[in-house]
């Protein structure tokens, strides 16, 4: 009876012990539900300085860092969980999420696709997956994160010059270009372009500007104009609007619409976008849908191949076909069109980036085009 009496006791005292434990992550868990990220921070803290090993709180207290908008706080506490759990999916997320939000899209790749190849299945994952590669590939996609949570600002400036072969007599193109883009995955980013050209003999310069506008952790709303002030060849000005959803299984929808504006006629274009990111590759396919002023209405396909490595590294294969509106001294052509490009940016390290593109285009029967693009990219 003593003996029983005992383990009933020492049970009862178990219990009594283990109670503190699980009130306070729950007390945590119900002020970051009410939006009380300082008060659970505290909760996790006191609790954690008399169970420092509780691997539960020590997951919730990084998630709450990250949510306060200081993910370089929570990368010591994944860091020490996944010592103890090397293949836990929901702890390499977390630090995954934590680094894209600390602005560093390229490390937050490695333990996001360790989780991918362990869970394959895990939606919020390749989401997350998603975004990260996003951050650097374009301003169009990218998106904001799953949860709400503050992330730094990333600016990346890109010098390029591409060369245009042409044969049928056409005179060869040349071009410059000086590319911003400043990014934040959960906030407003912005980008804009300083580009001049050589068609015909002549000189034409522009500039470009944008901006990306998360409206919620799913839509995306994307203004963006164009102007050349005494253009020969380029159109006048352009006006573009894009709206984007980010869907499940790493789905992403888009409608864009397009009007641009030559000294003798205007461009109106309707672009459906659709593209697909899973493992360390994407694919998109655009239909465009033109109209151009008293000269029919063309139809054209894109479709893009991308595959990611080392990170935000890329080589991609672009095809184009359908008919495609095109400038011939200062007149507007529409003819067949038919292309093949390869493109990619290589990553020498975290701020330096060489990018890349080769191309062929054929332009019904006016011409050939062929080209080779190079350009040199940091990041601060």
């Amino acid at each position: 009876m003593r003996s029983h009496c005992l383990t009933l006791a020492l049970a009862a005292s178990a219990a009594l012990l283990a109670t503190p434990t699980l009130a306070d992550v729950a007390t945590a868990r119900q002020q970051v539900e009410a939006g009380q990220l300082d008060a659970a921070e505290a909760t996790l803290r006191t609790h954690l300085a008399e169970q420092p090993a509780d691997s539960e709180a020590l997951f919730l207290l990084a998630r709450v860092h990250a949510w306060q908008g200081q993910p370089e706080q929570a990368l010591p506490l994944y860091d020490r969980l996944l010592r103890d759990e090397p293949e836990n999916a929901d702890y390499l997320l977390g630090q995954g999420q934590a680094l894209l939000w600390a602005g560093r899209p390229q490390a937050a790749l490695e333990p996001l696709e360790r989780a991918a190849a362990i869970a394959p299945d895990y939606a919020e994952v390749q989401q997350v997956i998603q975004q990260a590669r996003a951050a650097l590939t374009s301003p169009v996609t990218a998106t904001a994160p799953i949860a709400s949570a503050p992330a730094q600002r990333r600016h990346e400036l890109e010098l390029s010059a591409r060369q245009d072969w042409l044969d049928n007599g056409f005179d060869d193109w040349r071009s410059q270009r000086l590319d911003y883009t400043s990014t934040q995955p959960e906030g407003l980013g912005w980008y804009g372009a300083l580009l001049r050209e050589q068609r015909f003999g002549e000189w034409d310069e522009g500039v470009e500007a944008g901006a990306v506008i998360a409206l919620d952790e799913n839509w995306t709303l994307q203004p963006e104009v164009g102007y050349q002030p005494s253009p020969y060849f380029l159109p006048e000005w352009h006006a573009d609007l894009r709206l984007q959803r980010r869907l499940p299984a790493g789905f992403l929808g888009a409608a864009s619409v397009r009007r641009t504006e030559y000294e003798t006629t205007r461009v109106d274009r309707l672009a459906l976008a659709a593209e697909r990111y899973w493992g360390a590759w994407r694919a998109g396919y655009t239909l465009n849908i033109t109209d151009v002023a008293n000269a029919g209405t063309p139809i054209g396909h894109d479709l893009a191949l991308d595959y990611f490595y080392d990170g935000l590294s890329y080589a991609g294969l672009r095809l184009t076909a359908g008919e495609e509106e095109a400038v011939e001294e200062q007149r507007l052509i529409t003819s067949d069109v038919r292309a093949v490009s390869l493109q990619g940016r290589h990553w020498l390290d975290s701020r330096w980036a060489l990018t890349w593109e080769l191309g062929h285009h054929e332009q019904g029967d006016y011409y050939t085009r062929r080209w080779l693009q190079i350009g040199l990219r940091h990041a601060f």
